[in-house]
C-alpha cells in the first residue's frame, strides 16, 4: 500500500512540474510573438519593476506583487511577469497579438517615482503601481 501511495505523490508532482514547463514555454512563446510584432517601432523597456496589482469585481478583490519588465510605446503600458500572460494598459483601440488581458487606463499619477494607475476591464475595476525607485530613469519622458 505504501508503494501505491509513493506513485500516486510522484506522479501528482511530476504533473505539476510538467504543467508548469508547459505554461512557461507557452508564454514565451507568445512574448516572442509580441516582440516581433514590436520589430521596428521604438519602445522603452525598463527591467525588474516592481508592481502592485489590485483588482475589484462583483465576484471580489485580489492583490499580487510581482517583479516585471515594463514596457512603453506612445500611449501603450506593457506589464510583461516571467511566468504570466503580457497586461496590456491604454486608452487606444491598438489590439497587439499575444496580449491577453487588456485593461483601459482613466487615471495616471506620478508621486515619488511611482506610477499608480487606475483603470477598468471587462470584470471590474484596477489600480496598479508600478514602482520606479533606483531605476535611473525618467518617467515623465514617458507617460
Amino acid at each position: 500500500m505504501n508503494t501505491d501511495i509513493s506513485f500516486f505523490i510522484g506522479g501528482t508532482v511530476l504533473f505539476a512540474v510538467l504543467i508548469n514547463v508547459l505554461l512557461y514555454f507557452y508564454h514565451k512563446y507568445r512574448r516572442i510573438i509580441f516582440f516581433r510584432y514590436l520589430d521596428g517601432r521604438h519602445y522603452t523597456i525598463i527591467e525588474n519593476v516592481e508592481t502592485n496589482i489590485e483588482s475589484y469585481s462583483k465576484f471580489g478583490s485580489k492583490l499580487t506583487y510581482l517583479k516585471a519588465q515594463i514596457l512603453f510605446l506612445e500611449d501603450e503600458i506593457f506589464i510583461i511577469h516571467f511566468n504570466r500572460p503580457i497586461l496590456q494598459l491604454s486608452s487606444s483601440s491598438e489590439i497587439f497579438p499575444s496580449v491577453s488581458p487588456r485593461f483601459k487606463i482613466s487615471f495616471k499619477e506620478i508621486h515619488n517615482d511611482i506610477l499608480k494607475i487606475k483603470g477598468d476591464t471587462s470584470l471590474g475595476n484596477f489600480k496598479i503601481s508600478l514602482n520606479f525607485k533606483n531605476k535611473n530613469f525618467d518617467l515623465h519622458s514617458v507617460v
